[in-house]
């Protein structure tokens, strides 16, 4: 651009032919000329176009990052949840003895070959164990780590001189408890013992079996199993006995007494099946959003997006869904923005989010639709926006874990049971009613071609700046966001700066791709006629104007783009120059 002095001074002045000594040109004759007429324009460039690529500026490992095939900016951040190992106590079940009353089966008077009898007796069997594990609401069924023992004895006492030489039984019959669950062996018969010619006793000697119990069965169902009772399980049942023994070569006087008796070992149990609903504890769970572009922090940034993901990733090593509820907060520094929070899961009366038996990737969005790959549930969280419309520094994320299932299933007792979890947020950017950017750029370097203006009068000076718009966000150029400075970076202050309401828009593109084309026209105006001189840099913050968009769901891609593509200085009038 060519100096306006020395435009001016290109000027050819008039030849007089002569000249009164007395004449006083600088006091008698005004030499001030006026130059542009009404309207005097001065070129000052134009902009290079800022793609959003530049505006948005971001680096390798930044959680804003343009698709590599769509362009489309998508905010990513993924990392790990710490979820504590789940564990359920083993069951320890005491050592219980049961005595069957004791029947009489011969009562002699004289020797006799052989004595039939009939045998019906029981006794009660109770075993109990304490310290049950809360998770443990219902059980359906106990099994140990290894079967146990239960050992039947039976004893035969004799009053008198009664002699005898053995005792055989026949079809004999040992009932069980139903919910005693035994190894398969001879003679068992689901809960009953069959003793069917087997010799109780030999010369007075007593019998012994020892069976193998795996555990204890109450019921398939829920409702119908045992429920402990302050930390404490009862089992309560009776063992009876009945059938016939024969006893042979009974001699002298006397009663001949059979005395039953069972011992069943103390048993753990490593499995159950039932009601189970473990407490599962999940750290709380910071989302830090840094390394953000500054449009993104800035507090005039408000976003509306479309369908913002966040992606829960855990796997389910219990056989029973895990709901899980959560909190997710917004936060600026140390303080929660706006009270906001977002509330997830059946525990607030939200959409359940179920994590099923094995690996699971839930969806939470505001629409409920992804495609991202993998994906096994969707879940609708329609104000999930609230987190992200002012861009936080952290979300906290407070995880809450939950086995509702009242129904049964089955676990191993004594083991950890890890839940493997991290989070992945994913938010593509899309042009929306609430979206803000800011657009800061700066007309650099003009004091090379205004310092020569000094001697120029002048109060008023408008800055015209032509835009190109492919970004589809209704912008605006606000006077408050207009700075003029010198060659050291000092503010003019008293530069005063005004935009009329109708020149301070850029319209949106309403593809994203073809341009719209607007000019802006900035006011400058100081009590210092030569305020024009001393201009080196104005700088400008452009922002969108939320509300006014037109075209929503546009995604915000780095190839899209804005450009001041002329600046011009224009004095209304023209200008005045001194040469006296």
């Amino acid at each position: 651009m060519y100096p306006l002095w020395g435009l001016l001074l290109s000027f050819p002045l008039w030849t007089v032919s002569c000249v009164d000594n007395k004449y006083d040109l600088d006091k008698d004759i005004d030499m001030t000329i006026n130059v542009g007429g009404e309207h005097l324009t001065i070129p000052a460039g134009s902009s290079d176009t800022a793609y959003l690529s530049k505006i948005i500026e971001v680096e390798e490992g930044d959680i804003l990052q343009p698709d590599a095939a769509t362009r489309v900016y998508h905010l990513t951040k993924r990392d790990d949840i710490d979820v504590e190992p789940t564990t359920v106590k083993e069951v320890t079940i005491s050592e219980t003895t049961t005595n069957l009353s004791p029947t009489e089966i011969v009562n002699a008077t004289s020797s006799s070959v052989e004595v039939p009898a009939t045998v019906t007796t029981f006794g009660d069997f109770e075993a109990k164990s304490n310290n049950i594990d809360e998770a443990l609401k219902e059980l359906g069924a106990l099994y140990a780590k290894a079967p146990v023992d239960l050992i039947l004895t039976i004893d035969f006492q004799k009053e008198q001189s009664l002699n005898f030489t053995r005792v055989q039984a026949n079809k004999l019959k040992i009932v069980f408890p139903d919910y005693i669950v035994f190894k398969a062996e001879e003679g068992i018969q689901g809960h009953e013992l069959i003793l069917d010619g087997q010799v109780l006793s030999e010369n007075g000697s007593s019998y012994s079996r020892t069976l193998k119990v795996e555990g204890y069965k109450f019921s398939e169902n829920a409702g119908a199993g045992k429920k402990p009772n302050g930390g404490t399980l009862t089992i309560e049942g009776v063992i009876s006995m009945e059938g016939e023994v024969v006893t042979s070569g009974v001699s002298g006087t006397g009663i001949l007494s059979l005395v039953p008796k069972t011992v069943l070992r103390e048993m753990t149990a490593n499995s159950v099946t039932g009601v189970i609903q473990p407490e599962i504890k999940a750290e709380t769970t910071n989302i830090e959003l840094n390394d953000l572009p500054d449009f993104l922090k800035d507090e005039e940034t408000r976003m509306d997006i479309t369908n913002p993901v966040i992606l829960l990733r855990a796997e389910n090593q219990l056989e029973t869904p895990v709901e899980v509820d959560a909190v997710l907060t917004p936060m600026k520094g140390n303080a929660q923005i706006d009270g906001k929070e977002v509330k997830v899961g059946s525990g607030y009366g939200k959409t359940p989010v179920v994590l099923a038996s094995g690996e699971n990737v839930i969806a939470l969005s505001r629409t409920g639709e992804c495609t991202i790959e993998g994906v096994t549930s969707n879940v609708k969280v329609e104000d999930i926006n609230n987190l992200l419309e002012t861009i936080p520094d952290d979300i906290v994320v407070d995880l809450q874990p939950v086995v509702r299932n009242e129904e049964y299933y089955t676990a191993e007792l004594g083991i950890a049971y890890e839940m493997p979890s991290s989070y992945e947020v994913d938010v593509p950017l899309s042009f929306e009613q609430g979206l803000n950017i800011v657009y800061n750029d700066s007309i650099q370097d003009l004091n090379k071609d205004l310092n020569d203006l000094d001697k120029v009068g002048l109060k008023n000076v408008k800055v015209i700046l032509s835009v190109d718009n492919a970004i589809p966000l209704k912008l605006q150029l606000k006077a408050e966001n207009v700075q003029i400075k010198d060659v050291y970076g000092n503010e003019l202050s008293a530069v005063k700066k005004t935009i009329e309401e109708d020149k301070q828009y850029v319209a949106e593109s309403t593809d994203g791709e073809k341009p719209a084309t607007s000019e802006l026209v900035l006011n400058l105006t100081s009590d210092d006629t030569a305020f024009l001189s001393k201009i080196d840099r104005i700088c400008f913050k452009i922002t969108a104007v939320t509300g006014t968009t037109t075209t929503t769901g546009v995604p915000l891609k780095d190839t899209q783009w804005l450009k001041i593509t002329s600046i011009k200085l224009s004095v209304p009038g023209g200008v005045n120059v001194d040469l006296n």
